[in-house]
């Protein structure tokens, strides 16, 4: 019924509030009349294994879109920033420490967040550690193009139950190299550097603080979804690097 109902060349969305899953019958019929699939991973109880799904079905071709990727847009971006300067440009190659905190109870942020910075770096993911403990520690390893080995730490910070589950809290991207200038630490606005500054590691570091979006909600960032309906290659491309580390959980 639906179908007979969609008009031409119209662009048409499916918002798929539940988890995106091949083995329905009304989910693939659906997904394959429309432009884009909307999806927000904030919602999943099983973050890590739903991204491992949604990476295997844009792989098969389901035109898939994040909200929650699209939260991650600020963090991105002053990331970037950081290193516009030329003489930091070139010490970026020297960042082999990554500390990234988040809010306790979804990782899926912190993981495409991760997976984001790994394929722009082009990092190689090869090993990790789950160490538990109050923070949910994780350690991830990867190798950069020149086989330097690179460390990240995912640590799930417990805080009050907010709207969005697992917002990023702070970041630090940092060197084994004291003389490098690549040490880089990114705050929320709403929350601060915990972690970063009671460890006093945010000392001779470029400190930015991260203004988050005015209004992060599902509905509001549909109706933004909903004028464009292009692929996003970006999220494609890191997203396979986010399941290349996921599937090592």
């Amino acid at each position: 019924m639906i179908q007979s109902l969609l008009i031409g060349d119209l662009p048409k969305f499916l918002w798929w509030k539940a988890v995106p899953d091949a083995n329905i019958e009304l989910f693939t019929r659906l997904a394959a009349a429309c432009n884009a699939v909307i999806v927000d991973s904030s919602q999943y109880r099983d973050a890590i294994q739903e991204l491992i799904k949604i990476q295997a079905l844009i792989a098969e071709g389901t035109p898939i879109v994040d909200l929650n990727w699209r939260r991650l847009a600020a963090w991105q971006e002053l990331t970037a920033e950081a290193f516009d300067p030329p003489a930091r440009r070139q010490a970026l190659k020297e960042v082999d420490r990554v500390t990234l905190d988040y809010e306790k109870g979804n990782p899926a942020q912190a993981f495409m967040f991760l997976g984001w910075l790994a394929s722009r770096l082009q990092w190689q993911p090869i090993a990790l550690e789950s160490e538990g403990g109050d923070y949910d520690l994780m350690r991830i390893k990867f190798l950069n193009q020149d086989q330097r080995p690179i460390e990240a730490e995912l640590a799930a910070i417990p805080t009050h139950p907010r709207e969005i589950a697992g917002d990023l809290i702070d970041l630090k991207l940092a060197s084994t190299n004291l003389e490098a200038d690549c040490c880089t630490v990114l705050c929320s606005e709403t929350t601060g550097c915990m972690r970063m500054e009671a460890s006093g590691g945010a000392q001779a570091c470029r400190i930015d603080h991260v203004t988050p979006l005015q209004d992060q909600s599902a509905e509001t960032l549909l109706s933004q979804q909903l004028q464009r309906w292009d692929r996003d290659v970006l999220y494609t491309e890191s997203l396979a690097i986010t399941a290349q580390i996921l599937k090592m959980i």
